[in-house]
């Protein structure tokens, strides 16, 4: 798949017809001496976004898009994309601003003649969704598993800038793992399939060890106190017996035995207890509310100044330094002690809360036990043990649930055990796909290596490997000539960016005889890069486009161009230029207008 030309239906546009190999959009200064005017803003940025479009991107949850952001000014709008398919067709592609999912489909055995609009649709109007699906038919990629979509794949080969700072993870991938890393491990010849089947099955793990913590949490319940809560529910079991009995014999002389055995051996030593506790918790509350409330001494040099000239002594210039560093020092203590304090104020709070409330149950139940020793009326007797009897009911029957609960809880743990099963066979078998490799990601590596070894003259490699959960990493390291160690130059931005484009390209590269894209659009790939690399990278990128057949498409603006060893600016060829962009007026930018 490469692109043929890009126009709108008679809008405000620079229509353009891309070369099939080495394009060149490029951002000139023409009035280079007024300050106010900038290249970085012509659109050639912009063109991606376009394109990105047309080859049916969602726009309707990004408000942030030029078609979305500035929608009235894009009203009537309609651009259309003509592409060449691998099979050697050509088709156009029809989308409008105003109606984002109305998308149609005309092919061609031969490229038209020119910005061609009046066509017969062979698909017309089709919703996104189903515009998707049959552009996916007529390109009929054989690379990648046709379930993962060519939209999966196409900003490996729209690469903006923003998308240049890691190798394999674009920008639009931030989320989880799973919705890029399959793919890509089948973009490199792997099975993506197995590594998709090890995610899903790391999320049912997930899922479950989130419900049993809900469960644990909601019932206050750990594992291993199943036998414990039985006892439990044995022991209450006898008191309702007991005091059933006891009801039924009107036994209230040893009923109030227990009551006062309670009263002292339980609730009131337990109230004392917790009192204490309340009494120290609330004096740390405060003592380290006054210690927040203290803030860090400055140091006025400017007073030190004039008292050391008043007593005439030498102030040194770097004494004020020194000043300033110490205060900064004592703030970043006083911040930390800070945050600690804050901390632990938190803990006491959270802390403080249960402890109130219990001493608060404790105290209405010490009140209610003395009533009902006063109370010489036995049917006010009689109605406090029935009272004790339904508490008693209701504790057994919430310690049932908790029981079953912790069945519940056995259950989950059993299903995970079984997925922990199902989890090594699957990392052993994604550990063997790497250990055995495969001929189009040992290709890949290849390809990788002589770009930048042409362009850096330095070696380069791309590593997979296994975390410790079992999921893959992808690598991508400029080495040590000497000793072939991966360097700390792989991090720099400069690098880092050789390293993105240099993937994209072995990749097209390497499959370039089978149905994949053969075009990659790199936006100011040669921005604050050194000069002889530039001049190295652009013979290297014509290189490949001839020999390859494939179509590569580069932004740069005029201070971005390469210079001789005479500092004289390197011209690209006018049939290199598909498109000019300047900034005199607005007629300069790719839609003749500014926003």
């Amino acid at each position: 798949m490469k692109l043929v030309k890009i126009y709108t239906n008679n809008k405000p546009f620079h229509n353009i017809r891309f070369n099939p190999g080495f394009n060149v959009i490029l951002g000139e200064p023409i009035e280079r001496k007024n300050k106010d005017k900038d290249t970085h803003n012509l659109g050639k940025s912009l063109l991606i976004d376009v394109l990105d479009f047309l080859l049916l991107k969602d726009i309707n949850r990004l408000p942030e898009h030029i078609f979305k952001k500035h929608k009235a000014r894009f009203t009537g709008y309609v651009f259309y994309l003509e592409i060449k398919l691998n099979s050697g067709k050509h088709l156009v592609i029809r989308r409008g601003v105003d109606k984002l999912s109305k998308i149609s489909f005309k092919l061609n055995p031969t490229e038209l003649a020119g910005f061609d609009e009046d066509l017969q649709w062979d698909h017309e109007n089709l919703p996104l969704e189903k515009a998707i699906e049959i552009l996916d038919r007529y390109l009929a990629f054989d690379v990648v598993d046709p379930e993962w979509g060519f939209r999966k794949t196409i900003s490996y080969f729209l690469r903006k800038q923003k998308d240049f700072l890691d190798v394999f993870q674009l920008s639009k991938y931030q989320g989880k793992h799973r919705e890029w890393k399959p793919f890509l491990f089948d973009m490199l010849g792997f099975d993506g399939k197995r590594l998709l089947d090890k995610y899903d099955t790391d999320e049912k793990k997930k899922e479950l060890l989130d419900l049993i913590a809900q469960v644990k949490e909601k019932f206050s319940i750990g594992t291993g106190e199943s036998d414990k809560i039985k006892g439990i529910i044995d022991l209450k079991t006898d008191e309702k017996n007991k005091i059933e009995k006891k009801i039924d014999d009107f036994n209230f002389y040893l009923q109030d035995k227990e009551i006062n055995q309670k009263l002292v051996d339980e609730t009131d030593s337990r109230i004392a207890t917790l009192n204490t506790i309340r009494y120290n918790m609330t004096e740390e509350i405060k003592k380290i509310g006054e210690s927040m409330k203290t803030s860090v001494p400055r140091i006025d040099t400017d007073e030190l100044k004039r008292l050391y000239e008043e007593v005439e002594i030498f102030f040194p210039d770097n004494l004020v330094k020194e000043y300033k560093d110490l205060e900064v020092f004592n703030y970043r203590v006083s911040e930390e002690r800070k945050k600690f304090m804050a901390e632990r104020l938190a803990e006491l709070n959270d802390e403080l809360e249960p402890l109130e409330k219990e001493l608060l149950g404790l105290e209405t139940m010490k009140s209610e036990l003395l009533s009902v020793l006063k109370d010489k009326d036995s049917y006010g007797k009689f109605k406090f043990y029935q009272k004790s009897l339904a508490k008693i009911d209701a504790e057994i029957a919430r310690l049932d649930e908790k029981l079953a609960n912790l069945d519940k809880v056995g259950e989950l743990e059993t299903q995970i055990e079984k997925l922990n099963e199902t989890l090594k066979v699957q990392t052993e078998a994604i550990r063997e796909l790497i250990a055995r490799g495969n001929n189009f990601y040992t290709e890949i590596r290849r390809r990788f290596n002589q770009f930048i070894q042409a362009v850096l003259n330095v070696p380069a490699i791309i590593s997979i490997f296994q975390n410790r959960d079992g999921n893959i990493e992808f690598h991508a390291d400029i080495q040590d000539p000497e000793n072939l160690e991966v360097t700390a130059e792989g991090y720099g931005t400069t690098y880092k960016k050789f390293l993105c484009m240099a993937f994209d390209i072995a990749v097209l590269i390497t499959y370039s005889n089978r149905s994949f894209y053969r075009f990659v659009y790199h936006d100011g790939a040669l921005e604050g890069l050194d000069n002889r690399k530039k001049v190295n990278f652009l013979n290297v990128v014509r290189e490949i486009c001839r020999e390859y057949n494939l179509q590569y498409m580069l932004t740069v603006i005029d201070s971005d161009i390469p210079r001789d060893e005479r500092e004289n600016k390197i011209v690209f060829p006018d049939a290199e230029i598909v498109l000019r962009l300047h900034d005199r007026d607005d007629s300069g930018r790719l839609f003749e207008m500014s926003f």
